[in-house]
């Protein structure tokens, strides 16, 4: 922790000031930035707060396949059955070990080192801000909305850390269950491990104060955590929390703010434009690229998209698990998404290789770039954790929440008249169905205490390595990585067992 947050949280800072005052940057020194001149004022502090949304989709560490948020989506999925590596490729999160489940064990992988290190540096970037914008000259609603989305950035990669690097949530056993350090100033630097528990409360405080001083805000870019996102955010959290009636009041509520920014379902042609247009009116929060930038390599569509012009993509097509395929209906738009023969498009270039159900809902607009803007949130996934809360508990319609989504998707679906566990069951297939590639599987198996089955579908053993895993295997708990070990006099290699 002490490296974490006295080295890579004071570098972050600096990169995210990169372009907050051209005055100041040309006046003092870039060894002696002080935190508190560096944010006295609402301008500076907005500008380090852009400097965040930007390290979202930021390349890290020089990996080619470490590119912020979009990669924590991309490792999801790989932990999961529906997403379907066909061959090796280049090897990368194949490799590398995140399709295999053979490195989320292993303290000294990149597996495990980058997710840790990259919430911990987002962390110590909101908590900066938090300690200094009190004090910055400026209005006070400026103030606000700065003060929101950084107690939003905090929940959320809290949220992250805890989801990765502690058991499953237990409300028996939350008080006792070791989970990580929680730090939320910038003045600490070391600590030990918090209890699960305290670190759901410090997620859940963060959120709902966030979503309160960003009100009725509204902002020109997704990349802007608005109210409507927090609101989504906290759902999710009370989703794993098993906390049904708060999944479904903040999906409603989600669903209800986002409508007066004028977002709403996407239709069926949208549906088919490539989940790169931050312009969709269902994409509640993402980032949006501008064009003339590259992401290179590191980029989601460098391993996502179908048609992106890299080693990767060109042997390795990204397929969706077929006996999945086989649950959607021949009327949903979502179906066209996949060809199971591999064979029924056109690639870009004989390079390029077809792989039966490979995947075209990521696509890039020019074959030679992966610039596309990036995915974090839509309206849909709240209509689902609204369906699920309903049919675990809340009170309400679940059938009517997975109709009003499913209709826009396919006019031949009708509401389900199913109960109980078979009316969980079909929200948890259009679950997969809608969010397939968006990186939700991984954290969907593992809060409903479900073993992984990639058997009797197009998996290649050879490749996947781990065809099947039970729930209470310790490989659903990602290792702490050596680094943090050795740098965190509270921490030993016991947080491992």
């Amino acid at each position: 922790m002490k490296k974490i947050f006295s080295i890579l949280a004071t570098i972050a800072l600096v990169a995210g000031f990169a372009s907050c005052s051209k005055d100041f940057l040309e006046t003092s020194p870039t060894d002696s930035y002080d935190q508190a001149f560096v944010l006295s004022t609402v301008d500076n502090a907005e500008a380090c707060l852009n400097g965040m949304h930007k390290a979202m989709v930021s390349q890290y560490f020089s990996r080619q396949n470490v590119g912020g948020l979009p990669s924590f989506q991309i490792a999801m999925d790989c932990l999961g059955e529906d997403l379907v590596f066909p061959v090796k490729g280049n090897g990368w999160w194949t490799n590398t070990g995140e399709y295999t489940w053979s490195s989320v064990r292993n303290p000294d992988s990149w597996t495990t080192y980058w997710p840790f290190t990259i919430s911990y540096r987002q962390i110590a970037n909101a908590n900066m801000i938090l300690d200094y914008i009190d004090a910055a000259e400026g209005p006070e609603s400026q103030k606000n909305y700065i003060k929101g989305e950084a107690l939003a950035y905090r929940a959320y990669f809290y949220f992250w850390l805890v989801q990765l690097y502690a058991d499953r949530y237990d409300a028996s056993k939350a008080a006792s269950t070791v989970a990580v350090p929680l730090v939320v100033n910038s003045t600490e630097t070391m600590k030990p491990a918090a209890m699960l528990s305290e670190v759901y409360a410090q997620i859940i405080k963060d959120l709902e104060d966030a979503i309160t001083l960003l009100g009725t805000t509204k902002f020109s870019s997704k990349c802007d955590i608005t109210a409507a996102t927090a609101m989504g955010i906290r759902a999710r959290v009370a989703l794993v929390m098993k906390d049904w009636a708060k999944a479904k009041e903040f999906a409603d509520k989600a669903i209800a703010a986002a409508s007066t920014y004028g977002y709403k379902l996407m239709n069926a042609e949208q549906y088919h434009d490539g989940f790169g247009d931050a312009s969709n009116p269902e994409w509640m929060w993402g980032f949006e690229m501008i064009a003339d930038q590259t992401l290179y390599f590191y980029g989601f569509m460098a391993y996502m998209s179908w048609n992106f012009n890299s080693s990767n993509i060109r042997a390795c097509p990204k397929c969706i698990n077929s006996k999945l395929y086989d649950m959607i209906p021949a009327t949903d738009c979502r179906k066209d998404l996949f060809d199971p023969t591999g064979k029924a498009w056109t690639l870009p270039t004989k390079s390029y290789v077809g792989k039966p159900y490979m995947n075209r809902k990521f696509s890039v607009a020019d074959y030679t770039s992966s610039v596309a803007d990036a995915n974090f949130m839509r309206l849909g996934e709240m209509y689902l954790i609204a369906a699920e809360a309903c049919a675990k508990g809340a009170s309400g319609d679940a059938a009517q929440y997975l109709y009003d989504l499913n209709k826009t998707r396919d006019a031949s679906y009708t509401k389900s008249t199913k109960t109980g566990n078979a009316l969980l069951e079909e929200i948890y297939t259009y679950r997969r169905i809608e969010l397939w590639g968006e990186g939700h599987r991984f954290l969907d198996l593992k809060r409903n205490n479900m073993d992984l089955d990639r058997t009797g579908a197009n998996h290649d053993p050879a490749v996947a390595q781990t065809m099947q895993l039970p729930a209470s295997d310790i490989k659903w708990k990602i290792a702490y990585p050596t680094e943090e070990i050795d740098a965190n006099d509270f921490i030993d290699e016991s947080i491992n067992k």
